[in-house]
């Protein structure tokens, strides 16, 4: 059984409406990347690298079936499906690379910088990988099969007299990636549910928790030390106040009438243990009071301590199940073809045309919502004329998954605090 013109015309259609879409998202990647740097953390970094891949798959697609018409042996429909099979398995490469992002950053502790120099080993595997049996296509064929690449129904690819090498170069490979990053965000999953129930638990607890701190590879009831011993120092920044007293002296006020200043900056120094020993002296009480103030501002922001390690972590899933729904229907179109190899199943094919073109849509609609901060930022400050500056900590923090506290710099025993 064949394909009717009509519907043979209606996959052509679908499939250059699809690719049309997804190249106005890649644009959207593409030029907020390079315009902002509010826009560049690691896993964005990753959809812009993967973004070139769903432009060039996308090119190969909008073509649609121009190639089959254009001859087999043309040099359109070879250079089709020589696209084809390079760049739309990357897409499910650079998905594995984001879940091995989260691995490193979970199970590893590496922080953006550390992430960063990986960045090249993906290019090298994401690219480079598919592209080997891609180029070696075009100089395989056969008197009884003729040439890998030829008509495939949908576009120009590899020609069902080659069929196997769909099955052990293209389709294989992309579910085994997919089995990998499912099991990583497996693993992940477990260790993100176990660490927010210890949370829960030690809710009651003067102590903040950072995701960097826990040590994965221990037991649940040695990787959290309560806190034993604080020290707080606070010094004036203003000058009036300067005038008061020394810059060096950093021993809390002794009169209550003393005025403070508006802006007080402090460091804090936590120290953990078994044992605590107890001080009675005033200046030690209101240490201990200040940063159970201290404590309890931070958690009326949100009980999420570990809320940036979710997000990266809920993100990167989101690309995957974006993975799996571009995927599943296409490897369901080519087991019905294999089982039945004289048969057209237009509702499969006509899936097929629909989900693949897509790529680029999917991963951009992902990074608008993860961007959207920004996006709303540079938004107002062109509304008001203003040159787009963001400093938010999430766009700039040293590890891509923690929050960090302020910043504080200076030696000996006091340190001063620079507000960004």
């Amino acid at each position: 059984m064949s394909p009717t013109p009509g519907q043979l015309y209606a996959i052509s259609v679908t499939e250059r409406i699809c690719s049309a879409v997804s190249l106005a998202g890649t644009g959207i990647i593409v030029v907020s990347f390079l315009c902002s740097k509010a826009f560049r953390k690691p896993i964005n970094r990753l959809v812009f690298y993967a973004c070139w891949g769903n432009v060039m798959a996308n090119i190969a697609t909008v073509v649609s079936q121009s190639g089959i018409h254009a001859g087999l042996d043309s040099p359109l429909c070879q250079f089709q499906g020589f696209l084809i099979q390079w760049f739309m398995p990357a897409d499910a490469l650079w998905t594995f690379a984001m879940a091995c992002n989260v691995y490193l950053t979970f199970f590893r502790k590496y922080n953006s910088e550390q992430l960063r120099k990986q960045e090249w080993k993906y290019l090298l595997f994401c690219y480079g990988l598919p592209f080997i049996p891609s180029f070696v296509f075009f100089f395989v064929q056969s008197r009884s099969r003729g040439r890998v690449y030829g008509g495939a129904v949908l576009w120009c690819w590899i020609s069902p007299k080659w069929d196997f090498l769909r099955i052990a170069l293209f389709y294989g490979p992309v579910w085994f990636v997919i089995f990998l990053t499912l099991g990583i965000y497996a693993r992940a999953g477990r260790v993100i549910y176990r660490k927010r129930r210890e949370l829960e638990q030690l809710g009651t607890c003067d102590t903040n928790i950072d995701i960097d701190t826990i040590d994965f590879d221990r037991p649940p009831e040695h990787r959290v030390s309560k806190v034993t011993h604080i020290q707080i120092a606070s010094e004036r920044s203003n000058a009036s106040c300067d005038a008061s007293r020394s810059a060096h002296d950093i021993s809390f006020p002794t009169t209550p009438t003393e005025v403070r200043c508006p802006y007080d900056p402090y460091f804090i120094t936590i120290e953990g243990g078994a044992g605590m020993s107890r001080n009675n002296s005033a200046g030690t009480e209101r240490a201990r009071l200040e940063h159970q103030e201290w404590l309890s501002q931070r958690r009326s922001s949100g009980p999420d301590v570990n809320r940036a390690a979710w997000i990266y972590t809920k993100y990167a899933m989101l690309f995957f199940i974006a993975l799996i729904i571009t995927w599943v229907p296409s490897t369901i179109n080519r087991v019905y073809a294999l089982a039945f190899p004289n048969a057209f199943n237009f509702p499969l094919n006509y899936l097929s045309s629909f989900v693949l073109p897509l790529q680029g849509f999917w991963n951009s609609i992902i990074y608008v919502s993860i961007s959207w901060p920004a996006f709303k930022s540079t938004f107002e400050d062109l509304r008001r004329g203003r040159r787009p500056c963001h400093s938010h900590s999430w766009y700039n923090s040293g590890s891509p998954i923690a929050f960090k506290r302020p910043s504080y710099v200076g030696s000996g025993s006091a340190r001063y605090l620079y507000p960004c």
